[in-house]
């Protein structure tokens, strides 16, 4: 039962189990909490009639193009700020600031500047994501033993290859934690962008039901916003498998 997605499949059954006992025992209205048979219905409502597979599309490019992005410009910073202690002083006050900033405030510059296509929730979802990553790094290269950055000074390696050919192995398990905690964050940050200014996306389901305060629709976008998530996170847990066997990380039992 150590498969992620396993785990995850028998914690959410009985997850819907207790839902639906709850509602049958407490007698809860179906605009309080609906039970699961009427989300489910909903869900096959919005696949046939609102274009649900077209507005998961747009958030999914969205997730996916704002956390590589994130995670990338994470990484590459991170390396520049091992490396320039000054600019690290200079500018991480500026960048902390930017993230504790809510994000809901955030998206209506990013809006107004960028409008309200697929470039202002890419870039809100890489501001969600690159300062974890970044962090993480960062901690990774500092942890390089010194003998290591005296045999990159003897051989005369180049920034690049320095990056490419010791910073990234080394930090990578700590690159990889920065994406796990990007990867729960970056949802959010697609449904406060939807939710400002989209024709499409999945916030714009949600923003449908509220407005019909339709319990049930509001639900299943939040359930299917959940999975999308989850999928990523199962995602970054698959790369830290896969390139990170030899690590003693992995002889743990993982979260998920």
């Amino acid at each position: 039962m150590r498969h992620p997605l396993l785990t995850a499949i028998l914690s959410t059954g009985a997850f819907i189990a207790l839902w639906w006992l709850a509602v049958l025992l407490l007698k809860l209205p179906a605009y309080l909490l609906p039970a699961p048979d009427a989300v489910l219905d909903r869900v096959v409502f919005l696949a046939r009639n609102a274009d649900l597979l077209s507005h998961l599309a747009v958030s999914t490019s969205e997730l996916v193009l704002g956390f590589a992005l994130g995670s990338l410009v994470g990484a590459l910073t991170s390396s520049w700020f091992a490396h320039m202690p000054l600019a690290e002083r200079l500018i991480s006050p500026l960048i902390v600031l930017i993230q504790t900033a809510p994000k809901i405030a955030l998206a209506p510059l990013l809006v107004l500047w960028l409008g309200f296509g697929l470039s202002s929730k890419v870039v809100l979802v890489a501001v969600v994501v690159f300062l974890p990553v970044m962090a993480s790094t960062l901690s990774g290269i500092r942890a390089i033993p010194k003998s290591v950055w005296d045999l990159c000074q003897v051989i005369r390696l180049s920034p690049a290859a320095r990056f490419k050919q010791v910073e990234l192995p080394y930090a990578l398990p700590a690159i990889l934690a920065g994406m796990r905690i990007g990867a729960t964050q970056a949802i959010t940050a697609i449904v406060i962008g939807e939710l400002l200014g989209a024709k499409l996306g999945l916030g714009v389901l949600l923003a449908m039901g509220q407005e019909n305060n339709d319990a049930a629709i509001v639900i299943a976008v939040v359930a299917v916003l959940s999975l999308l998530g989850y999928a990523l996170y199962l995602l970054v847990n698959g790369c830290e498998r896969r390139f990170l066997r030899w690590h003693e990380s992995q002889r743990h039992l993982q979260i998920g």
